[in-house]
């Protein structure tokens, strides 16, 4: 029930988000870009930068306990791929509730 700050350093990318209710966001990450993670969303971050590393700095609450095993157990909804045109965002064909 705690919320998360990245601070994008270096690198192109996105998070990935999304909360128990299956409401999903993906914002950019740049460099010099903040980003507000919410309480109770799940996330990761996604290089999408072949030629550059994608590194964050993030800060949380010493006391955030986070449901890592409904992700390993279900994984995301939406998957980012690389596709033709470039980078897509996809309803995970895997994903089982």
């Amino acid at each position: 029930d705690t919320s998360e700050v990245y601070y994008c350093l270096k690198g192109e990318g996105v998070m990935l988000m999304e909360n128990p209710e299956g409401e999903t966001d993906i914002e950019p990450l740049s460099p010099g870009k903040v980003l507000y993670v919410p309480p109770c969303w799940a996330h990761r971050s996604v290089c999408t930068a072949r030629s550059q590393d994608l590194a964050t700095f993030f800060v949380y609450p010493a006391n955030a306990g986070h449901d890592y095993g409904t992700i390993e157990k279900h994984g995301f909804r939406k998957l980012v791929i690389e596709g033709l045109s470039g980078i897509e965002i996809i309803d995970n064909p895997n994903w089982a509730e």
